[in-house]
């Protein structure tokens, strides 16, 4: 494992051997024309996490390497608390959720067996219905370099940071990636050529720039910072815009083409258009309130206007015309949405860290005022 042979220094991109260990580094690596070569009784079984020793520059595009969560650079410095949230209320709902999502992660469909000895840091613990690394389309993916030693995950870092912060997760959890581009050796041309291919995002929670200096030595909530707008665009994807993809362009004839970070450049929209600092997030109706408020934004703005960071008119953003009210609806009030599962979380987070005497009182102001309106409401009756 590349961990056995790197730790990191105090400054960020500098990694140096440890000792006593080789500095030649090790990982699992996997051809994508492997998968098509093995008896079809091997596609429903794991395979060993670390099979075989190459060096970073033998690592070619469409490779899938396996490495732990603390080897993987995030490529943008904030996240959706609420998005990492109701992963983890899933998690803590039924513990073979978990198995799921790491069987997908790692390429390998659905979870097909475990039991309470299984762990996340022990991919030998747990099997999956299909071959790890055999559904790549469900790969997170990293790029190379610029130096030797250094992944920069450039996609799912919502997903592998729950893995990160769940209970018996962290650091050790193994993980299957693909690469995407190798990049070492490419010196200074590094970061031009990632924002070239739209494969970092450099802005901060407050939304304004950053440098590449700036950004997380880790994933996780301990590092990734807050970001409430991203929340509230991430939870109206099928409200108030969709996936460019899924629509035709008038035009063209042809589907729109996908946008990197999405959710992230109508959170910028969203940032100019309205403000959530008065919002209590762990209070559901205003949450409720903020929803419905970004979501009328987003459908107000004329189809022509810029959408973020980049030139495309909203219309080639998703853009819905007007907001789906019973999407809307269906998502605030079911109890198996996924806003649901985030604010389940977030208010028994909040509980946990409030002391005892506190929420008593708190409690009994709710009660008082539930009592108080009970009565003006008999009054008025009787009135």
């Amino acid at each position: 494992m590349i961990a056995d042979h790197f730790i990191r220094a105090s400054s960020r991109n500098l990694l140096r051997p440890a000792q006593p260990y080789s500095s030649e580094p090790s990982f699992a690596v996997t051809k994508l024309s492997d998968l098509f070569l093995l008896p079809l009784f091997l596609i429903i079984a794991s395979f060993p996490a670390y099979a075989e020793k190459i060096s970073y520059a033998d690592l070619e595009d469409g490779d899938i390497i396996t490495v732990t969560l603390d080897q993987l650079l995030p490529t943008q410095a904030v996240i959706s608390y609420d998005k990492e949230y109701a992963h983890l209320y899933r998690y803590n709902k039924n513990k073979k959720n978990i198995y799921h999502a790491l069987c997908k992660l790692n390429g390998g469909g659905k979870v097909k067996k475990w039991d309470e000895n299984s762990s996340p840091t022990d991919i030998e613990s747990y099997s999956c219905t299909k071959k790890l690394g055999s559904q790549t389309h469900d790969l997170a993916s990293v790029v190379v370099g610029p130096d030797n030693g250094l992944l920069y995950l450039t996609t799912q870092h919502h997903i592998l940071s729950s893995f990160w912060d769940m209970p018996n997760g962290g650091t050790s959890v193994p993980i299957r990636l693909k690469v995407t581009f190798n990049l070492l050796g490419s010196g200074d041309d590094f970061w031009p050529e990632m924002r070239n291919d739209n494969a970092v995002w450099l802005y901060n929670q407050k939304g304004k720039k950053i440098s590449p200096s700036d950004l997380p030595d880790f994933i996780g909530l301990k590092q990734l910072k807050e970001d409430k707008y991203l929340s509230l665009a991430y939870f109206l994807q099928g409200i108030s815009y969709d996936l460019p993809q899924n629509n035709t362009d008038p035009n063209t004839k042809e589907p729109y083409p996908r946008v990197p970070y999405l959710a992230l450049q109508w959170s910028l929209v969203l940032r100019e258009k309205m403000t959530v600092d008065d919002i209590n997030f762990n209070n559901r109706d205003e949450y409720a309130a903020a929803l419905a408020e970004a979501a009328t934004v987003m459908v107000d703005m004329a189809s022509n206007e810029k959408v973020g960071k980049t030139d495309l008119p909203a219309i080639a953003m998703g853009k819905f015309s007007e907001v789906d009210s019973k999407a809307l609806e269906a998502m605030l009030t079911s109890q198996n949405s996924e806003w649901y599962y985030a604010t389940e979380y977030r208010i028994n987070k909040k509980k946990k860290a409030t002391p005892k005497k506190l929420l008593e009182e708190q409690e009994k102001t709710v009660k008082g005022t539930e009592s108080q309106k009970e009565k003006e409401k008999e009054n008025q009756a009787k009135e």
